[in-house]
């Protein structure tokens, strides 16, 4: 028994041996492209259009037992570690560490970028737009809760284009150094979060009273040294802020998921399965939406979410947010949406990015 186990460690052993020399040659790739790109005019190192195509035929290639999941989060990392020799990205989210917007900046980019932590959604446009980073990561909706408010405005009126999307599931935990949740008289959280914890809060901490914070893992840090406190946050937060785990999983929903989307300075190619999305506003007439929506379905053309929300320039007057299968640049989406302009009273294209992996 002993035999065999050594030959399987001894196997192992070579194999681990191959892979880090087959990683060394690609990192002296990656180093060959950055070198290659300084001659010409592509000065973009990080595509998130060519990431998203590495990442889906990893899928389409595996045969297992290792989980697509697995292998797309183990070259995650390779992709991350190699683009690190060729530029230092830098990247800004809600902070601080650990926040559910710092988890979704990794699963997109991996470990090997610099972080900018910040206390608003509006603070990240505001790097954005004086380009002290080179992406922002910012929540945009929730599948229980619906958009983000802030950030819808902030796409309304900046410049940032749409560079990727990413999906989180979202599980809250309770944190405290409290033993017991009767001992508890005030919960720390973000806005959103308290909303999506609404029911189990009732049920198990009624009159328990609640306190907004910027994000989770900032409420984790408020009440590290504060008595009769909780936090709700990641269970990532228990070890980086020494805070115990009381309750795990307190979400109302079971299906409990963020999407966040990467916003940049500059156009994203096609990567082959891609997502558009735009603002529109139309005149306050009988159809009008549907004669522009027209143009869609006559291109047979998806549109996975349409969202209404005020101008606030006049009463009962109302500006549209279209997210729709499809790049730009693909023929049949920019005859779309060149229809679609030319019935719009108001159109903002947003960006073309890949869909979330």
């Amino acid at each position: 028994m002993s035999e065999d186990l050594n030959k399987i460690r001894a196997l192992i052993d070579k194999i681990d041996r191959k892979i880090v020399n087959s990683l060394n040659e690609r990192a002296d790739l990656a180093k060959k492209i950055k070198k290659a790109k300084a001659s010409t005019q592509k000065k973009d190192i990080f595509k998130p259009e060519r990431e998203a195509q590495i990442l889906r035929k990893l899928a389409s290639n595996n045969s297992g037992p290792l989980t697509t999941l697995h292998l797309q989060t183990i070259f995650r990392e390779i992709i991350s570690s190699c683009l690190s020799l060729e530029t230092n990205l830098k990247v800004s989210c809600l902070g601080p560490q650990q926040s559910y917007s710092n988890l979704a900046l990794n699963k997109f980019f991996g470990s090997s970028v610099e972080i900018k932590f910040n206390n608003s959604i509006s603070d990240i446009f505001s790097d954005i737009s004086r380009k002290t980073v080179d992406f922002g990561v910012v929540p945009i909706e929730n599948s229980n809760q619906g958009s983000i408010k802030e950030t819808i405005d902030h796409l309304i009126k900046g410049n940032g284009r749409l560079c990727g999307e990413v999906n989180l599931d979202i599980k809250h935990c309770l944190l405290s150094n409290e033993k017991n949740i009767s001992y508890i008289k005030k919960v720390y959280a973000h806005e959103q979060t308290f909303l999506q914890c609404n029911y189990w809060l009732n049920e198990n901490m009624p009159g328990i009273e609640r306190i907004f914070t910027t994000s989770n893992s900032a409420a984790v840090k408020k009440i590290n040294k504060l008595k009769n406190s909780a936090a709700i946050a990641s269970k990532n937060c228990s070890p980086v802020y020494k805070v115990n785990i009381l309750k795990s999983n307190i979400h109302d929903s079971a299906d409990n998921t963020t999407r966040f989307i990467i916003i940049g300075n500059h156009n994203i190619n096609a990567s082959g399965l891609d997502k558009t999305s735009i603002l529109i506003s139309v005149d306050n007439k009988v159809g009008a939406l549907n004669n522009l929506l027209s143009s869609l379905s006559k291109n047979k053309i998806s549109m996975s979410k349409i969202e209404s929300m005020p101008t606030k320039i006049n009463n009962w007057e109302y500006m549209f947010l279209l997210d729709i299968d499809g790049h730009v640049d693909d023929k049949i989406v920019s005859r779309a949406l060149k229809e679609i302009q030319r019935k719009s009273s108001f159109y903002k294209n947003l960006g073309s990015y890949p869909k979330s992996i």
